[in-house]
């Protein structure tokens, strides 16, 4: 017999995509829309495709998904997102594991499909990391780790088992949202950096790390294969890491100030070879 399982959805505005989601887990026991506000027709989808649609103003991302689990009617919990589904192996990937009496202690892992600009691209999580990302998990024995505010992560009290099947994560916005989510992202980012390192990054992380993530991407990962979008969708990782360190040092070291000094900067202008002025 298979152990009972609630799959809990977060939704703030998600009428295009919500009722494909529910689609995708409607062989769930449960199914918990989780609402931060909706102005649109998500809780009118929701509750029509039978999710059971809970209300609770936004707590940020790490309250938000805990508060999701408290309210499911189940110990056994699934997370996914409205713009990702569950395709039908890793259903029955799912299906499988929990009717295999699963050690309550134990979490389940899956591969997650990413889209960009229209066409899935390479999966750029280190293949020694992708057993960190547990989705289904028993929550009298593991929780959302306190420490990870933005991408969510899963603290196991027993083992990670890698199930079959993908999750695709298939939202395929215009690039301009794309920067507003990886800017909004960034200031979260920049909070846990500065949790972990309080001085702030260094001058050497903000030059080089942005491109050791572009070289990750796009070299090791292969997204060299995917021509101009591979590069795209490198160069946009690496700008979602440039983000969030000048993000970071701006914490530590630019404070908001409304107004220039009293003292202004006195620059000596000298004759250029051309004979304008130049600042020396």
């Amino acid at each position: 017999m298979r152990q009972p399982l609630t799959i809990a959805i977060l939704t703030k505005n998600e009428e295009l995509l919500i009722e494909r989601a529910i689609r995708s887990c409607a062989w769930a026991d449960e199914v918990l829309v989780l609402d931060s506000g909706s102005t649109d027709r998500t809780c009118e989808i929701a509750a029509r495709e039978g999710a059971r649609v809970e209300h609770q103003p936004w707590l940020g991302w790490l309250g938000q998904h805990q508060r999701a689990v408290e309210l499911a009617r189940n110990d056994w919990v699934m997370k996914i997102d409205a713009d990702e589904i569950i395709t039908a192996e890793l259903a029955r990937s799912i299906d499988k594991a929990l009717s295999a009496d699963p050690d309550p202690r134990d979490g389940f892992a899956l591969d997650r499909a990413e889209e960009f600009m229209g066409e899935f691209v390479p999966n750029a999580r280190r293949h020694s990391n992708r057993l960190t990302f547990v989705r289904v998990f028993n929550r009298q024995h593991s929780m959302w780790d306190p420490d990870v505010l933005i991408h969510e992560r899963v603290k196991v009290a027993g083992k990670s088992h890698m199930l079959e099947g993908q999750l695709l994560h298939w939202r395929n916005p215009t690039f301009k949202r794309m920067v507003d989510t990886f800017n909004a992202n960034a200031e979260v980012e920049a909070r846990m950096l500065i949790r972990a390192h309080p001085g702030g990054p260094s001058i050497l992380t903000i030059v080089f790390k942005p491109m050791l993530r572009f070289g990750w991407v796009y070299f090791v990962c292969g997204c060299w294969r995917a021509g101009m979008r591979g590069y795209l969708y490198a160069a946009t990782r690496a700008m979602s890491e440039y983000l969030s360190l000048v993000k970071a040092w701006e914490l530590r070291n630019a404070k908001p100030r409304p107004h220039p000094p009293a003292q202004l900067p006195n620059y000596e202008v000298s004759p250029s070879a051309s004979g304008s002025p130049r600042p020396t």
